[in-house]
């Protein structure tokens, strides 16, 4: 091939072949290693880094997923990047960047391999097959003038070409489910994924100021694997097995429990496990 499928781009090469409007279009910081992007993100912001400003690096070291889990891969396999926004949502409405994001990494995915299909499972793990293949962290902080940011993190599994034991049954990489298909598959060029995911980021962030929810559920239904589901709810004082029957306005699902009775499902109150359909998740 004659393309590295490691990322190494340079600030400008990206700013050169992004076609957006702000996404990308700030400050761009590419490290061969960062500790965490959204760390580093989040001090950007407090100096007022501008929307649209970019972390992005081979190795992320301490990078971090939902309730503190540790995300790490080995140099090049992955793609680590955090978006700045500062979109002009509600403070209630922030929770929706996450379900953006995850539409986002979506459809990056099936614009740079094709043959994929990529799924949602609530709220923001993107997976294919029923395996995990994309994590999302989204975080706020607030700049010099006291305006809420988000940080938008998200990690692709790339071109990793195994998982320990204890994840090869709920985790993959684009290039395994690659080589699925087609056993002499390519590696995933990364930085073309860098710049398909910034793209369809900036549309999903538009869309959210534009209209809220409504205006990404339409895609974000169309991808989920746990809407029309049944699912597990493991909340810390009780477990349940309910169907899942859409969201509301603020992005928490709503189950029908076992007694009929329909109940609300706060995004990072609970963990939603599957049943019947997709991998446990992580």
């Amino acid at each position: 091939m004659s393309e590295s499928p490691r990322l190494l781009p340079s600030a400008q090469w990206l700013k050169e072949h992004l076609n957006t409007r702000w996404a990308g279009k700030g400050d761009v910081i590419y490290r061969e290693e960062i500790p965490s992007t959204n760390t580093l993100l989040k001090e950007l912001a407090r100096a007022d880094a501008p929307a649209g400003s970019v972390a992005v690096c081979d190795f992320q070291s301490a990078g971090r997923g939902r309730l503190q889990r540790v995300w790490q891969a080995a140099a090049g396999e992955t793609l680590p990047v955090s978006l700045l926004l500062k979109p002009r949502l509600t403070p209630e409405q922030i929770s929706l960047c996450t379900l953006g994001a995850a539409v986002a990494a979506a459809q990056a995915i099936e614009q740079v391999c094709p043959e994929l299909k990529a799924g949602i499972k609530w709220p923001n793990d993107v997976v294919i097959g029923g395996r995990k293949c994309v994590g999302i962290l989204c975080e706020g902080a607030f700049d010099p003038a006291g305006r809420l940011c988000v940080i938008m993190g998200v990690g692709f599994n790339g071109n990793q070409r195994a998982f320990p034991p204890e994840l090869a049954a709920s985790a993959t990489s684009l290039f395994l489910e690659k080589q699925r298909q087609n056993p002499d598959a390519e590696p995933v060029i990364l930085r073309e994924l860098l710049t398909a995911f910034l793209e369809a980021a900036e549309k999903a962030a538009d869309r959210l100021e534009e209209g809220g929810l409504p205006a990404i559920l339409p895609e974000y239904r169309a991808r989920s694997v746990t809407i029309g589901s049944a699912v597990r709810v493991i909340a810390p004082t009780e477990e349940y097995i309910g169907q899942a029957e859409g969201m509301d306005a603020s992005g928490s699902l709503l189950v029908r429990d076992g007694s009929g009775v329909l109940r609300t499902v706060v995004c990072g109150d609970v963990s939603v496990r599957g049943l019947m359909g997709y991998a446990e998740g992580t």
